[in-house]
């Protein structure tokens, strides 16, 4: 009840002509440490501002397959980008989704946490670091049965032909051995890794 208040109130402040900053500053010295954020104020405001005359909440839905879309996800970061000390539930007020669904987004998704009253990045950890790199660069990845090396692209064409070619040689230490292996790959241009790649399509 009390965040519909809120919206009732700005939207008072605004049809009487004073700015988001104004309206703020108002909330504030009524409703000290209770008073919504400056984003909230500027939420609704523009709101009221493209024609919306209600305050009460829109139909929501807080199923994953529903509100964890890139869209989404991308307008919540932004939010949080620009106000790290918003909180989940004005996040979900401002984005009609459940504060189940913008906790789960803030923690799996974008991969969030609060500290100190502030959104912040998790530190990532390598498989992280990578999946992510995979969504933003659109690769999907393809599993395979836990032991399955002819599916495995290393196995399927590199190791294989290196393993020929490594046969009979000796080497006295791992200096001569790395110094073989990478004159070995320097031999190929981009063109026979990308049609060694493409083969492996057939395998699946």
């Amino acid at each position: 009840m009390e965040k519909i208040v809120h919206r009732y109130v700005i939207q008072y402040f605004h049809l009487k002509g004073l700015s988001p900053t104004n309206i703020k500053a108002e909330l504030d010295s009524t409703l000290e440490e209770s008073a919504p954020s400056f984003t909230t104020v500027k939420y609704w405001v523009a709101e009221f501002k493209r024609g919306r005359t209600s305050c009460e909440d829109e139909h929501r839905s807080g199923r994953p397959s529903e509100v964890a879309i890139p869209e989404m996800v991308k307008k919540i970061h932004k939010m949080v980008l620009g106000d790290r000390r918003l909180k989940v539930r004005e996040l979900a007020d401002m984005v009609n989704i459940s504060k189940s669904a913008v906790h789960r987004i803030l923690a799996e998704n974008l991969e969030m946490r609060k500290l100190c009253a502030k959104w912040v990045p998790r530190l990532l950890t390598i498989e992280q670091k990578q999946r992510r790199e995979d969504v933003e660069l659109k690769f999907e990845l393809l599993p395979h049965a836990p032991y399955s090396p002819d599916l495995v692209p290393s196995n399927y064409v590199l190791f294989q032909n290196l393993k020929k070619w490594l046969g009979g040689r000796r080497f006295t230490n791992n200096e001569e051995v790395e110094s073989a292996v990478n004159g070995y790959f320097e031999e190929f241009n981009g063109s026979y890794y990308k049609q060694a790649i493409e083969a492996i399509e057939s395998c699946y």
